[in-house]
């Protein structure tokens, strides 16, 4: 979350707002009714903090000065410093499911692990069966009602303490999301204790109308969409919060990471007005702090400043994020465009390369669709991205682990077929991040060197020492194109061989020139030879945590694991080989839940090794109704909609509403509360055939869809000329809205903002 962006439901911008709105006259008609004490400016002198604050190294005494933690990081291969390693941002991961993965965390490479905020928030909604769904939800997290800890989407303060307890034993560190600068909106779900004007900026004279982002004093005392803004220049408000994150960190937690700070005023920011806030909750024993200061012209927005306080009062680094690398990063991935000329610079001013996290995408980009969206790159293209950051010297990149079969050009940003507290897509433990993770921990502290092979769409990070060896040095290639042959290409790397620790293959180098070595194609090739020892890991991977058919298919990993076994709640087990599938659900009835539970020990140390998973077997004759609603294409006389069920042909015959070109939509202008001109309702068959497959969407003219312009979204082009590929419908699973443009963008396929019918 941050200033310009904050937490939001994909939604449309005016739905946003309005809601938001209504939520602020409802807080305005609440202060109205307040007997309240006059609430002023700060005084220009504020006394110093009372607290005993926690020790500086706190952390670090557990951590690094700890020979226990140290014996399990160095085994598992993990960075030393927090600000060199990769971070897992486990987005709307519970306690408890961070704590059952960890083995799995700490072996895919993993330095340190986010979490959500663990502040007590407005509960998420859930439905009949207590399932929690990302939709109009994951956002509530960024919503506190107080500073005590605990809430139903990631668990209580107890399981805290005990993920930060499991993650140590792995010799994996812990940052908290902690949302320090407003609470939630809604007044009369604030805590009675924190409910009072006296802790909250308010201004009804002066925050008018939308915030002025080149006017400091705006931002930093308005609030955005009615959150309230704490009062953070009184110093009780900041020793509350200082006492709230003194107990994050005395529960296990190694750092944080701060939402939506330039919202805080500096302490010096305003003559006469000055503010102890960051200097309070600051100290609080944390080795790396960080803070999401997006990047943007904001008139005296002084980001190094917030990078020097988050640097001054933490043990071990301080971080800001360079959101414009990122913006860059994903434009060019979305053009197959490694160019290392545009990929070297950070895009950020007066800050250290050590000082900061990097992404290709955070959890802003990916669920606000209406605010520099990454959710139509597809999991290929984040996994190139991560190649680039993942493997470079500077900053610490931060992996957003997205829900289960969400994102990409087509698909929903929430599928909901895993929902709050589950893991999300595989994706951050698949073979090639795994590998960057590897690479970057192995060379910590090397310099580094970019370098295009053979195109634009491949480039090398090299790292290297000065007088280094095959055993020091590596390189790690992102190669969105073809296969390329590295022969005769310049390096910095060390005389030797070099293993290919994702494909396989050799990389040869002979006076820093490669002799032999193949980049492969659409792939991340990792060359070096120092890959951490194996500890045994066993996990479940599914598509999901729910399913609509009879039966489905879960798959079991076990890699060094002895004596691996599977149980599931329908009486099925037995021992079980790496990639084998059980099938569950036929013993199950609908609206019920399976689990499915894998056991071992560690091939290495002996270890016990449990993992388990819960399944929901949801009931298909449960249809909701799902809507296409379509705006005007300009080149259009007439919109049709074909649907079909993309069954990948396991189903006898295609399941559609009607051959090409489809069903003629309705054309309704204004519909969709004036969002939209066309609107057509997926017949109630299709709903019940489709089963777990899922229904998609083309939008035509009615003309011959191999004809560029017919139809949305248009076909891929191939290599050969006026050749194409035929592109995938657009996933629906619930009412969405075309924007009637023909080139995609990330505004294409969004929720539709308006009512239900």
């Amino acid at each position: 979350m941050s200033c310009t962006a904050f937490h939001r439901q994909p939604q449309s911008s005016s739905q946003h707002s309005r809601k938001f709105l209504k939520q602020a006259m409802a807080s305005a008609a609440v202060l109205a009714t307040l007997c309240c004490s006059t609430v002023g400016a700060a005084s220009s002198a504020q006394a110093a903090s009372t607290l005993t604050f926690n020790d500086r190294n706190t952390s670090l005494n557990r951590t690094l000065r700890n020979p226990t933690f140290e014996a399990a990081r160095t085994s598992y291969g993990l960075a030393q410093e927090m600000k060199h390693g990769a971070i897992l941002h486990a987005f709307m991961w519970s306690f408890n499911t961070i704590k059952q993965n960890m083995r799995s965390i700490a072996e895919a490479g993993y330095t340190a692990v986010q979490t959500p905020p663990v502040s007590q928030i407005v509960e998420p909604k859930t439905d009949v069966h207590g399932r929690k769904h990302f939709t109009e939800n994951w956002y509530y997290v960024y919503q506190p009602v107080n500073t005590d800890f605990g809430s139903q989407a990631v668990g209580t303060r107890q399981e805290l303490q005990e993920l930060t307890a499991e993650a140590h034993k792995y010799g994996v560190r812990v940052i908290v999301d902690a949302v320090v600068n407003h609470f939630t909106s809604d007044w009369k779900a604030i805590d009675g204790s924190w409910r009072s004007l006296d802790n909250f900026h308010y201004y009804p004279d002066k925050c008018i109308g939308e915030m002025d982002y080149n006017n400091r004093w705006n931002v930093t005392h308005c609030p955005v969409l009615g959150l309230w803004d704490l009062y953070t220049e009184k110093q009780p408000v900041a020793d509350r919060m200082a006492r709230f994150l003194d107990a994050a960190v005395n529960d296990g937690a190694d750092g944080m990471r701060y939402d939506a700070p330039k919202s805080i005023e500096l302490p010096y920011e305003f003559k006469g007005q000055y503010s102890n806030y960051w200097v309070t909750i600051l100290q609080n024993g944390a080795q790396f702090q960080y803070g999401e200061v997006i990047q943007a012209p904001d008139a005296g927005l002084d980001v190094p400043a917030y990078v020097r306080l988050f640097d001054q009062y933490s043990s071990n680094g301080g971080a800001t994020t360079p959101t414009d690398y990122g913006m860059n990063l994903r434009n060019m991935l979305a053009k197959n465009d490694l160019n290392h000329n545009e990929i070297q610079s950070y895009r950020i001013n007066d800050v250290r390369d050590d000082q900061l996290v990097t992404w290709v995408e955070s959890h802003d980009n990916y669920a606000t669709t209406w605010f520099d969206s990454s959710a139509y790159l597809n999991a290929w293209q984040i996994r190139m991205g991560w190649g680039v950051i993942g493997a470079r010297a500077g900053g610490a990149p931060l992996f957003l682990n997205r829900p289960a079969g969400s994102g990409g050009q087509g698909n929903p940003v929430f599928a909901e077929i895993s929902q709050l507290g589950d893991t999300g897509d595989e994706e951050w433990r698949s073979p090639e991040v795994v590998a960057v993770n590897h690479f970057r921990n192995a060379m910590e502290n090397n310099a580094e060197e970019l370098r295009n092979c053979g195109s634009n769409q491949c480039l090398m990070v090299e790292r290297y020492q000065q007088g280094g060896s095959s055993f020091t040095d590596g390189v790690a290639i992102t190669n969105m194109g073809s296969d390329v042959d590295l022969s005769n290409t310049e390096t910095q790397l060390a005389d030797g061989e070099y293993i290919d620790q994702v494909n396989g293959g050799m990389l040869t180098v002979k006076h820093h020139v490669i002799t032999s070595g193949t980049a492969h194609g659409g792939k991340i090739s990792v060359f070096f030879n120092r890959l951490p020892n194996k500890h045994g890991v066993a996990y479940i991977a599914s598509n999901g945590t729910a399913f609509k058919t009879n039966t489905t298919q879960v798959t079991l990993h076990a890699d060094s694991v002895a004596d691996a076994r599977y149980t599931t709640s329908e009486g099925d087990s037995g021992t079980f080989t790496d990639g084998q599938t059980v099938t569950i659900g036929a013993r199950t009835g609908y609206e019920q839940y399976i689990t499915v539970t894998v056991t071992g020990r560690s091939a290495v140390d002996n270890t016990p090794i449990t993992y388990t998973v819960r399944m929901f077997k949801q009931d298909p004759s449960i249809v909701s109704t799902y809507r296409a609603y379509a705006k005007q294409s300009a080149k259009w006389p007439n919109t049709y909609a074909y649907v079909y069920v993309d069954s990948k042909g396991a189903t006898p015959k295609v399941i559609e509403n009607a051959p090409w070109p489809g069903v003629l939509m309705t054309h309704k202008p204004g519909t969709c509360d004036g969002n939209a001109d066309y609107v057509y309702e997926v017949p109630p068959e299709i709903l019940k055939q489709s089963g777990s497959y899922p229904i998609r969407v083309i939008f035509n003219n009615g003309g011959p869809g191999y004809v560029h312009g017919n139809k949305f979204p248009p076909d891929d082009m191939a290599a050969t000329q006026n050749a194409h590929v035929d592109k995938e419908g657009l996933l629906i699973d619930g009412d969405y809205l075309w924007d009637g443009k023909i080139t995609p963008s990330s505004q294409s396929w969004t929720i539709a903002p308006c009512k239900p019918m």
